[in-house]
């Protein structure tokens, strides 16, 4: 059985930068957001380390949708644990597709 590769991809706007986060796990909210973990504590971290917010624009649809529960619950795991506010603004669903990382 073939398993299906999910990305999700970290744009720094200050920084011009890009980082994509690769794997073969279900599109969820927790693997959105350990995508964000992961950005966190290999680039931003050392990139931004007197950031005390996080600011994320995401795609409304998907797995880290508005409205799904553990997208929002594992971002409050990651808040408590890095100790930054972080604040998630949704565009439309499907705006991703046009974004030149993807």
């Amino acid at each position: 059985m073939r398993r299906a590769r999910w990305r999700y991809g970290v744009y720094d706007v200050a920084a011009n930068t890009g980082w994509v986060n690769v794997g073969t796990d279900a599109d969820t909210g927790a693997f959105a957001v350990e995508s964000i973990r992961r950005w966190w504590t290999k680039i931003g971290a050392l990139a931004y380390p007197q950031a005390k917010e996080l600011l994320i624009t995401a795609d409304g649809g998907g797995s880290n949708g508005a409205r799904l529960r553990l997208w929002k619950t594992q971002l409050g795991e990651l808040a408590a644990e890095t100790g930054l506010k972080i604040t998630v603004c949704h565009l439309p669903p499907g705006t991703s597709k046009w974004n030149k990382l993807a």
